[in-house]
């Protein structure tokens, strides 16, 4: 025979066989773990654009700094291409400025080698802008200054302490110095090698212009 069961306690008390009830806060709880869940999986996504973003950004940067540098090699080569310029026209302008003075000087040394003795070599050997020494001729005065070295042959001692004196006597010439001096057979006959050393003194024409018209006054440039 079958009992009947009746159950008298309160609903909120009554035993659930197979279900699950959470009840108001129990929902709560569930709505608030899926809010979190949720933000958790917003945030992420938005991380990850903002680092895809980054990403970008950083790629283009990286190209942008590749372009740089290929523009600042081609602006360092330019640069170095006009410096090279420069200094060329800075040469080329020495030159033109002087084109004359190596024809005076040459031709005034020239006059200076006595009979005997020739030359083998006639080379500066450094190149320094300064005023000449008070005791130097007054005509060089303003000239720049280059050290040479000369160096030849001589038969006789003679022709050598003359050769010395005359350069002396030139106003393109100071501080005249005789280095060395050895005794040498040039097909069985004794010659002399010697070398000198002095200081070369020289004016282009304009500077020559200034300096005669301190000296001597404007009106004697009109036969210059």
């Amino acid at each position: 025979m079958d009992m009947i069961q009746i159950n008298l306690l309160p609903k909120e008390f009554r035993k659930n066989s197979g279900k699950l009830s959470l009840g108001k806060t129990g929902y709560y709880i569930a709505g608030g773990v899926v809010g979190i869940i949720l933000m958790i999986v917003t945030i992420s996504f938005f991380q990850m654009h903002q680092i895809s973003e980054l990403e970008k950004k950083m790629e283009i940067a990286r190209f942008r700094t590749q372009q740089l540098q290929k523009d600042i090699a081609v602006v360092d080569a330019l640069i170095d291409v006009k410096e090279k310029l420069v200094k060329r026209m800075e040469a080329v302008d020495r030159l033109d400025k002087h084109r004359t003075v190596w024809v005076r000087i040459l031709a005034d040394f020239s006059r200076r080698i006595p009979e005997f003795m020739w030359l083998s070599l006639f080379e500066e050997i450094g190149t320094q802008a300064s005023v000449a020494d008070s005791t130097a001729p007054q005509v060089s005065s303003l000239a720049m200054t280059k050290p040479v070295s000369i160096e030849g042959y001589s038969f006789t001692l003679n022709s050598l302490a003359n050769f010395m004196i005359q350069l002396m006597r030139s106003n393109y010439f100071t501080d005249i110095e005789m280095a060395t001096v050895e005794e040498i057979m040039i097909q069985e006959q004794k010659a002399y090698n010697y070398k000198v050393t002095a200081t070369l003194h020289y004016l282009s024409d304009e500077e020559l212009k200034k300096l005669l018209e301190q000296e001597s006054g404007p009106q004697l440039l009109a036969g210059f």
